[in-house]
């Protein structure tokens, strides 16, 4: 039996991917690597005293550690430090996977644009690299408003869009990770690749605008494929999801000149054995279509809506790949017709009363089976001490499956008027 270790799983890989071993005849071992480190920085209060995290001495003591495990192969369903680490680790024990600087160069948001540019350039938004410890750089010819991102962040976070050069200077003070975060990713960056700009950086690009999509694929002996697109509708106004759905509603040319971008891409930085998500935005006005980000992994996400609609389950393709097997992926196979992975989001932060009770997420399961319900918020905390994005605070995700999107928004009212919560906003008379 083939043994695979996987990286810093979250829940849903725990969940998940044992129920998948049998089929490819696998054994999974489970590695927490990082211990959450990352996670405590990602969140309102971060713990900026906290020592930074010696990752590369982490890296080469998991190394030693599994050696003489006989695996058959290592992978991670996170982007960072997951996927980096293991293309550092497979490298190291002579398993499949992708060269450690193709991985890292996706997850430094600054190199990834360069490389984008240098290989897809149709698809390769303006940008530009701010050092706040450089002043000459907050310098562009880009014209406002514009977007402003931290060069290696997670989910969006510290991300905004800025109207003036006044906001640009005032935003780019908040909008960096603590050191925590970044420094073990510069650390790996100059361990184990050549490039040589660090990433506590940040990113100012051209403002994009239309319809957002996430390629899901994997790399597999130099050969790219897109096992399917996923549309990121938006809540109005915004740039906080409200669901992904499955597949796209995007016409087939448009997809196709898609995948010949990631294709592209990920030939071009000699990416290989590995997945892959790459996000864009496909403008109907101007027919324009632009990468967003890509990221060295699928969306965990996601699998669930795959396995709705087509039939099997994207985290059979992380195990396959990781063994150095040909995925066997299917079309059409699934129950539905549509999936969607759907939101529960507020816009204002709140403080944690009560969540659903085990009954109420049983009577959903039981009224749509297929369903899946996970629950973000914590009683007796605020939501704004979970990862958020800049914007707004999720509490919740929905996983549904149904025949039509009329269907499918149906559902999710019907589920969402079944789990309770009580809240009270964090500016209320309320205090903890």
């Amino acid at each position: 039996m083939r043994k695979v270790l996987v990286l810093s799983p979250t829940s849903r890989e725990r969940s998940q991917l044992p129920a998948i071993t049998n089929k490819l005849n696998c054994e999974i071992i489970f590695d927490v690597f990082d211990d959450d480190y990352f996670d405590d920085f990602l969140g309102e209060d971060p713990d900026v005293t906290k020592p930074v995290l010696k990752i590369v001495d982490l890296i080469e003591s998991t190394v030693e550690k599994y050696k003489h495990a006989g695996l058959a192969g290592v992978t991670s369903a996170v982007g960072y430090p997951g996927m980096s680490a293991a293309a550092v680790i497979a490298e190291k024990l002579s398993l499949p996977g992708a060269p450690p600087q193709a991985i890292m160069l996706c997850e430094h948001k600054y190199y990834s644009r360069i490389f984008q540019q240098k290989f897809a350039p149709e698809a390769t938004p303006n940008f530009h690299l701010i050092d706040p410890e450089q002043p000459e750089t907050f310098k562009s010819e880009l014209s406002f408003p514009c977007f402003l991102k931290p060069v290696k962040s997670c989910m969006s976070k510290n991300a905004y869009t800025v109207q003036d050069q006044g906001s640009l200077r005032r935003l780019s003070e908040q909008a960096l990770l603590p050191r925590q975060f970044t420094e073990p990713f510069n650390e790996m960056v100059r361990a184990y690749t050549s490039l040589t700009q660090h990433a506590t950086c940040l990113l100012q690009e051209e403002l994009l605008s239309g319809t957002q999509v996430s390629l899901e694929g994997y790399v597999f002996n130099d050969r790219v494929c897109v096992m399917g697109v996923v549309d990121a509708i938006m809540f109005p106004g915004t740039m906080s999801f409200k669901r992904w759905q499955y597949p796209s509603l995007l016409p087939e040319p448009v997809l196709e000149r898609m995948t010949a971008i990631a294709a592209k891409f990920f030939n071009g930085i000699q990416y290989n054995n590995a997945l892959f998500n790459m996000e864009l935005f496909y403008n109907p006005e101007t027919d324009r279509i632009d990468i967003i980000e890509v990221n060295p992994k699928i969306a965990s996400q996601f699998p669930n809506l795959f396995e709705k609609v087509d039939g099997f389950s994207t985290y059979q393709t992380l195990l396959e790949v990781a063994i150095n097997q040909k995925p066997e992926t299917k079309k059409a196979s699934g129950a539905y017709k549509v999936s969607a992975s759907c939101v529960l989001r507020i816009f204002t932060d709140q403080y944690v009363h009560a969540t659903p009770s085990a009954e109420e997420i049983a009577s959903v399961i039981q009224e749509f089976p297929d369903t899946r319900v996970q629950i973000y918020a914590k009683t007796g905390q605020k939501l704004s001490e979970q990862v958020q994005d800049a914007n707004s605070y999720r509490y919740g995700l929905i996983d549904l499956g149904a025949q039509s999107v009329e269907e499918l928004e149906s559902k999710f009212e019907r589920c969402k008027a079944t789990l309770s919560f009580d809240f009270e906003p964090v500016n209320a008379s309320y205090a903890k």
